[in-house]
């Protein structure tokens, strides 16, 4: 393993190796970043099924974030086919490459490996994914472990853009129109931002293993929202209940949020609260 961090990460167009790119780069860090579809500016294209780790330049990498997946659940259950060929087969390939040149794999995996019934999951919980997609991480995962020592498994919470979230539900109040929100699920909501810094932390901190990386508190969607309008005391918002389910679509687990204690005691690391990207709002 190379003695300086270099950081290469596959999928820096994504939401969460965007962050991460980003973050590195205004730390003055060396970081070379791919994108797949969505192409930016001073990323190289990668594809996780035909590129080439070859093609990029590795020469003082030292770890390789893997961002890069079809994270949309419906899309792996309508393709199964073919996001195994991406998400277990494609980057089983580049994790392969990585070992033989002694670059450190770090595997962004998911809650969604857990069945989602009691929540809470800690790191040597039973994973039991109900979802194609989860079946493909914990695959993916095995063949992590299976293959070497020298790891890093992500299992970052459900990643929410704050800004995104809450100018959209005050968009929605405005107009008078009704916010759909599941009563019936449970998770730990968490930043990209807060995300990246925490990745950032544990390359810092030449850590290995398996870290859950996620707020320490849990909501559901319902509950996120309701509390949201409360602290601006807005009371006429027309914010309805619903199940997980009357959404459709593939199954998702519904209290998937995991416990982060292991992390946050290793590192003294403080996630950032909710109320804190409230001012990030400024149409209220």
């Amino acid at each position: 393993m190379k003695n300086e961090k270099n950081i290469l990460i596959i999928g820096a167009s994504g939401l969460i190796g965007e962050h991460t790119y980003n973050l590195l780069k205004s730390e003055g860090k060396e970081v070379i970043g791919t994108y797949n579809k969505n192409k930016r500016e001073g990323l190289i294209h990668f594809n996780l099924v035909d590129s080439s780790l070859s093609s990029l330049p590795l020469e003082k990498i030292s770890h390789a974030l893997i961002c890069s997946a079809i994270t949309n659940l419906d899309e792996c259950k309508k393709n199964p086919e073919h996001s195994h060929e991406v998400n277990v087969k494609g980057i089983e390939r580049i994790i392969s490459d990585l070992i033989q040149r002694e670059i450190l794999p770090i595997f962004i995996s998911s809650g969604a490996i857990f069945d989602g019934i009691k929540g809470g999951y800690k790191e040597d919980s039973e994973r039991n994914p109900i979802s194609l997609y989860g079946k493909q991480k914990v695959e993916v995962e095995n063949f992590i472990t299976s293959n070497t020592e020298d790891y890093l498994i992500i299992r970052p919470g459900k990643i929410c853009d704050f800004h995104k979230l809450f100018s959209d539900w005050f968009e929605r109040y405005k107009k008078g129109d009704t916010i759909l929100c599941a009563n019936d699920e449970k998770q730990s909501f968490t930043s990209p931002k807060d995300i990246a810094r925490a990745i950032d932390l544990l390359i810092e901190k030449n850590s290995r293993g398996i870290y859950h990386l996620n707020q320490p508190n849990s909501c559901s969607r319902f509950e996120l929202a309701t509390k949201f309008f409360e602290d601006f005391g807005i009371q006429d918002a027309k914010i309805k209940g619903c199940s997980l389910d009357d959404f459709g679509g593939e199954k998702r687990a519904k209290c998937s949020f995991m416990d982060a204690s292991k992390f946050i005691q290793e590192t003294g690391f403080e996630f950032t609260s909710i109320k804190e990207y409230y001012k990030s709002i400024d149409t209220i």
